[in-house]
């Protein structure tokens, strides 16, 4: 009876924590509305991104002719334009793969697609502020290029040149007739909005006015309801995942200890950052969801350099993850790829936390 006493506590725990983290202040300053706010914002951008956006073209840069240079530089940052998931970055990885994107590439597309993933960037900043988000986003982009030229490295010899040519004629493009410095105005004016309306409302408002504008006057009818709907898919497909997120970190918050976090993840040693990527590597996480995990483990004690270790490794890998990549590209170089994520995340915490130290 006490043990199943417990577990209803727990279970009512989780359903504040959700209460709290929705629908009323979690802090003296920041807002559940503030929060939410920017979270609608992320997913207009996200959807916004998938309509205006010709992924097929950005894949391209991927292939087997591209140079490498770009190929990294495009596959480090492709998960912010793409807009990626977590739930879809396999398949595309496959996808480009199969096609002829070289492993090095493909392997830091892998990478950075659910880690800069443009949700989980805007929320990070909203939510856990701005020294984790910028850690986040710095340590991706880096850990992406650098993880993929290593695996790259260590297998170049076994890498059979492609023969299927680059594949990429039949990915989607973007059939809106914008020019391109209209989508970066728009794009500007959403990213805008996104940032200030955590701070300031009146500049907000007059980004808000200025986003009209350019909607009126550069923007069809159907422009507008593709977008609507991309953003409305992706509301769909994240928020019920988000929410159970929030409701589990609440429950882990009710019977974790203070004591035991501050034991494994308390300090900035690699120990804990080691401990905090490998433990983000076997959760499935889906998009968003490390977020309250996190600002859970935060209030448990958990440093901040280890809650950056597992931003980074978490969204990159789980069990679900790590048995497609081997179907993929098989297990030497499926283990050689988590055994990366896992240090070099630990490190970029352990470098994160010692920063945060001395500012």
């Amino acid at each position: 009876m006490e043990a199943l006493q417990y577990m209803g506590e727990a279970l009512l725990e989780g359903l504040r924590f959700l209460r709290e983290y929705v629908f009323y202040p979690t802090d003296g300053e920041t807002f559940s509305l503030i929060r939410l706010f920017s979270l609608f914002i992320a997913f207009s951008i996200s959807g916004a991104l998938v309509v205006f956006v010709s992924q097929g073209a950005i894949l391209k840069h991927m292939g087997p002719d591209a140079k490498p240079v770009k190929a990294y530089a495009v596959a480090a940052v492709s998960g912010a334009v793409l807009a990626v998931c977590s739930c879809s970055v396999l398949p595309m990885f496959a996808s480009i793969r199969k096609k002829g994107a070289g492993l090095g590439p493909a392997v830091a597309f892998l990478f950075s697609g659910p880690a800069i993933n443009v949700l989980a960037l805007s929320f990070t900043f909203s939510a856990l502020g701005v020294d984790i988000a910028l850690s986040r986003v710095i340590g991706a982009v880096v850990l992406a290029v650098l993880i993929g030229f290593l695996v790259h490295l260590i297998f170049q010899r076994q890498e059979a040149k492609s023969s299927n040519g680059n594949g990429f004629a039949a990915l989607p493009t973007s059939d809106a007739a914008l020019a391109p410095w209209q989508k970066g105005l728009f794009f500007l004016t959403m990213f805008a909005i996104m940032i200030f309306s955590v701070y300031l409302l009146i500049p907000t408002l007059i980004l808000i006015v200025l986003l009209i504008g350019q909607l009126v006057l550069y923007f069809t009818w159907e422009d507008i309801k593709a977008w609507a709907y991309e953003s409305f898919v992706l509301i769909k497909k994240i928020i019920p995942l988000f929410m159970l997120g929030v409701f589990f970190a609440g429950v882990v918050r009710f019977l974790v200890t203070e004591d035991l976090i501050a034991g494994l993840v308390g300090s900035n040693s690699f120990f804990a950052n080691a401990i905090a990527a490998a433990s983000g590597a076997l959760v499935y996480f889906a998009t968003l969801t490390e977020i309250p995990w996190v600002e859970a483990l935060l209030d448990l004690g958990m440093h901040r350099g280890p809650a950056v270790a597992l931003l980074l490794a978490g969204p990159s890998l789980s069990i679900p993850n790590m048995i497609i990549i081997t179907k993929v590209i098989g297990i030497k170089r499926s283990g050689t790829y988590i055994v990366l994520v896992v240090i070099l995340s630990a490190l970029v915490g352990l470098l994160a936390g010692m920063i945060f130290g001395l500012l």
